[in-house]
Formats: structure tokens, C-alpha cells, sequence
């Protein structure tokens, strides 16, 4: 199978949220709705039964990820706020799904950061981070780890 190289591109953990949970729904939808002869369309169920594990697993845990807070205006307002960093579109990609939280986590998501940022800038994206992307539940989860730690 030929894929078109246009249609090919990397997706936020939300946008996948939303395909998935899509799919999911569609899939339960088939299941309620097509209970008729015994033994009638057993080779779709079987076809299907591999696709229905994957997606409730995905969405299983994209769930506890910080993506179900989210919605198109704040992934719109953090990419407009973040654009002064000069940075690439997969770097702003990975830092909206993967939150950073430390100067080293962002490090390992932007390439040649040393160069690229400056220590203040690094600080300063961090900070938008923790403001302008919401945290899972409402609440600023990064912190409990180091909470229990010290305890």
C-alpha cells in the first residue's frame, strides 16, 4: 500500500484522544446494534476484536494523561505563546503532549537546546507550561511525586 506523503503528519495526544475515542464509540455502536442471526457477520466480530482491544487500551490510557483537559483554543493559545522560542513544530508536538516539568526533560525534547536557549528561556517556557497547559484533574499533578518523596 502507496501512502501520499501530504497526508502523512504527527498528531497531539489530544487529537488522537479524539480519533480514538471516535472509534471507540463507532465500535460500541456496531456491537449494541448488530446482535441478530447466531453466527451472522462472525468474521467482522473476529476482524474487529483486535481493533476494539487497541482502542480501548489507547483511550484507557490516554485518559490519565493531561490531553483530556485540553481543547483547540488552549493548544492554539500555547502554540501562539510559544512561538517566540523559535522552536520546530515537532519540539512545541512533543512539549504539548509530554509536558515538561525540569530544564533537563526539555533539553531531551529540544535539540541542540544549549545553543538554542538561553538558562532564562528555559525557565520562562517552563513556567508557560505549567500556565498555559492544563494539568490532569484540574490540579498541578507534577508536583505530587516530589511531595511523596520527601514525606
Amino acid at each position: 500500500m502507496d501512502f501520499q506523503r501530504d497526508s502523512i503528519r504527527s498528531l497531539s495526544n489530544y487529537e488522537t484522544y479524539l480519533v480514538v475515542k471516535q472509534i471507540h464509540e463507532t465500535n460500541n455502536e456496531r456491537e449494541n446494534g448488530k446482535r441478530g442471526k447466531k453466527g451472522q457477520n462472525r468474521t467482522l466480530e473476529h476482524c474487529n476484536y483486535g481493533l476494539n482491544t487497541v482502542t480501548y487500551e489507547t483511550l484507557k490510557y490516554l485518559e490519565q494523561t493531561p490531553c483530556v483537559e485540553q481543547n483547540p483554543n488552549i493548544i492554539t493559545q500555547f502554540y501562539n505563546v510559544v512561538k517566540k522560542f523559535d522552536l520546530k513544530k515537532n519540539e512545541i508536538l512533543q512539549i504539548l503532549n509530554l509536558r515538561p516539568t525540569t530544564p533537563v526533560e526539555l533539553q531531551l525534547i529540544i535539540e541542540d537546546s544549549e545553543t538554542r536557549l538561553t538558562e532564562i528561556q528555559s525557565n520562562e517556557l517552563i513556567d508557560l507550561i505549567r500556565t498555559q497547559l492544563p494539568p490532569v484533574g484540574g490540579s498541578n499533578q507534577t508536583n505530587l511525586p516530589n511531595e511523596t518523596m520527601e514525606s
